[in-house]
């Protein structure tokens, strides 16, 4: 056992290769585990399609270098059942059986083409993940006894009936073998279920028998012998084992599916937020859309009325347009009249102007005669203010004559006259003189 696994670590590789032990005992034809005593009758299960014998619930313990190795065979050796014998002072009192379980992965990428072992063979794909597997079973046979020569006594005895039955079943398997038989007895013992895929199908078998020298053992050497010769006769056809190695790529699926899964709730997560995002922008964008749609309508209602009003306006500035425009022809047709009495007018004016200007020489000449007339009325004045300060005098001589003589009164009477007279021309003078000035006023407007 330790030569086997020293030889299988030296060449093994730690990145593809993994090698790990299971060492159980056959004891009173219940399947125990060495390496974990607790686990005692440990079921047998034969794959209906393969044919491969496994052992659920025995303990699988996955080793690295050969003092791990040691140990754990140094632990099953010390829950293996043994007794002292006439013949063995350390009897096996079970069978003991080591495996040794190997695996080696193998490339993805590498196109090979795998048979797997059973009645369906197809080739696989290169993109699957392969592994290439294989067990080992190192078996020690508990030794087959004579009662008479063994002494074995009670409980002894029972063991060596279960050691002696299985080692039975074993010799008629190892017979049907070597004799092609069609039936393979080999559900008569757990010991020929357990090594039922290691001998006659497509193991590779090795049988290591031991003898004894002393002629006292003659009958038991014989008989192992001749089990070895017919043991010898099993011909076993080696095929190599690969298979898609479902727990690699189950473990990369179940990562991957992981790895999807958080990504799945990761971007739900993301959709959710940005789902509850754009439902607040919708909200919001309706609330603003309500808002704009009352502010609309308040705004349209205001327009409609600017509307009304603005066409109001443009009716009555279109009535007042028409009305100018009434009036405008009205004082285009004043306009025209008065054009042509402009014309006329001009033509007058044309014609006048030649009695303009006699008039203007004439109303010079009225002036002259005006400022001629009014300096001869000044030269009046004046002499009418010497005239009433000659009277006065005259006045003051008639006061100062009164008293005189009667003489002086007819003096007085004539000077009287003479006043009276002068007073008369003087006033006729003057209104002769007002009535040229109005008649050239009149001549003049």
């Amino acid at each position: 056992m330790v030569r086997a696994l020293e030889h299988i670590l030296s060449s093994m590789s730690l990145e593809t290769d993994s090698v790990a032990v299971s060492y159980l005992q056959l004891y009173l034809e219940s399947v125990q585990d060495l390496l974990a005593p607790e686990k005692t009758n440990i079921p047998i299960v034969e794959d209906p399609k393969t044919g491969e014998v496994s052992l659920p619930g025995a303990a699988i313990v996955e080793i690295k270098d050969l003092e791990h190795v040691c140990q754990l065979l140094q632990i099953g050796e010390t829950n293996r059942h043994a007794a002292n014998t006439k013949m063995n002072t350390e009897s096996s009192r079970s069978h003991a059986i080591l495996i040794i379980h190997l695996q080696r992965s193998l490339k993805i990428k590498e196109e090979t083409t795998v048979s797997i072992p059973s009645d369906t063979e197809h080739t696989l794909p290169g993109d699957l993940p392969l592994v290439l597997k294989s067990k080992l079973l190192i078996v020690d046979l508990a030794g087959s006894e004579r009662i008479d020569k063994s002494g074995s006594e009670g409980h002894m005895i029972e063991e060596a009936k279960f050691i002696n039955l299985s080692l039975s079943s074993l010799g008629k398997c190892i017979n049907a073998l070597a004799e092609n038989s069609s039936h393979i007895p080999t559900r008569d013992s757990k010991l020929t279920r357990m090594l039922r895929d290691s001998f006659g199908g497509t193991a590779r078998t090795s049988l290591v028998v031991t003898i004894g020298p002393s002629a006292r053992h003659h009958s038991e050497t014989s008989s192992t012998v001749l089990f070895g010769q017919r043991a010898m006769k099993v011909v076993n056809t080696i095929r190599l084992k690969e298979e898609v190695d479902y727990e690699t790529l189950y473990k990369n699926v179940e990562n991957e599916v992981d790895h999807l899964t958080s990504e799945m709730e990761r971007q739900q997560k993301l959709r959710h937020r940005e789902k509850m995002q754009l439902e607040k922008r919708l909200k919001e964008s309706e609330t603003f859309l309500n808002d704009l749609k009352m502010i609309s309508s308040v705004q349209i209602e205001n327009l409609e009325k600017e509307k009304h009003q603005f066409e109001y306006a443009v009716k009555r500035l279109m009535q007042e347009l028409e009305e100018k425009e009434g009036r405008n022809n009205v004082l285009s047709e004043k306009i025209v009249h008065l054009e042509t009495s402009l014309n006329e007018k001009k033509q007058q004016q044309l014609e006048s102007f030649s009695t303009t200007q006699i008039l203007a020489e004439t109303t010079k000449t009225y002036e002259k005669k005006m400022g001629e007339l009014l300096r001869e009325l000044e030269e009046e004045r004046s002499r009418s203010a010497s005239m009433k300060g000659h009277f006065n005098v005259l006045e003051q001589q008639l006061s100062d004559a009164r008293s005189s003589a009667q003489f002086q009164e007819n003096m007085a009477r004539e000077l009287k006259r003479e006043l009276s007279k002068i007073t008369q021309t003087f006033t006729s003078q003057v209104h002769s003189l007002e009535e040229k000035i109005s008649q050239l006023v009149s001549e003049k407007v």
